[in-house]
């Protein structure tokens, strides 16, 4: 084997062009401090990841993500409203049964004004 089959074989072919959509990428990823691996893959992976823990922390829609569409934003609102009126059921339940206490001792106070109006026509 000559030294310019071995040298030729070790030549990878590598892309040196960087798109825009990468560039856009790189920059958020260093704007969150952390070093983009030069993989476009594995950058838009841990980009993706990063705005989704933002996503989910808003309360509305903001369309300001780079890998997060604004339907997924839409999804994690309804979602978090969702989950914010199930979480409340519970608490209605509670005092459901306060409200039913209270209803009888109202219907209790009734009972002794009436029973008094009828003791006092009597005397």
């Amino acid at each position: 084997m000559s030294i310019e089959k071995i040298y030729r074989s070790n030549i990878s072919c590598t892309s040196s062009y960087i798109d825009s959509e990468e560039k856009a990428i790189m920059a958020k990823l260093l704007a969150y401090g952390i070093t983009p691996t030069g993989n476009k893959s594995i950058d838009r992976a841990k980009l993706h990841e990063i705005e989704l823990k933002e996503a989910k922390q808003n309360n509305y829609v903001t369309g300001s993500f780079l890998t997060v569409s604004s339907a997924e934003e839409e999804k994690l609102v309804e979602n978090k409203i969702y989950n914010r009126f199930n979480n409340q059921i519970p608490e209605f339940e509670q005092y459901q049964d306060e409200s039913i206490g209270a209803q009888a001792l109202g219907e209790q106070i009734i009972l002794t004004l009436k029973l008094q109006n009828k003791f006092k026509k009597n005397i």
